[in-house]
């Protein structure tokens, strides 16, 4: 069982969990123009495509690291996995 799914039924319960992942595929379907748009800004956002290591700056780095997890989580929930992570931070196809 994926990590994201792991985490809903801990919370929610395996009698809401799957609705709750149902939310996040609807909300945010990379499918549609909307979803699409909504996860390539969080992409960019949460700096999927840089490192999140600051030199020097532990703090921000574990605030940067912290941004790219939560992205990584809804990412896992809405079914896009890190091979489409470059079409999401290419900004031309978002419109």
């Amino acid at each position: 069982m994926k990590p994201g799914i792991q985490w809903l039924m801990r919370l929610f319960g395996p009698a809401r969990a799957p609705a709750v992942a149902a939310a996040y595929r609807d909300a945010l379907d990379p499918d549609t123009p909307r979803g699409r748009a909504i996860m390539a800004d969080l992409a960019q956002y949460c700096r999927v495509g840089q490192t999140s290591f600051v030199a020097g700056d532990p703090h921000q780095t574990a605030f940067n690291e912290g941004a790219r997890d939560v992205f990584l989580h809804v990412a896992e929930l809405v079914g896009v996995s890190p091979d489409d992570f470059p079409s999401l931070l290419d900004r031309s196809g978002i419109g």
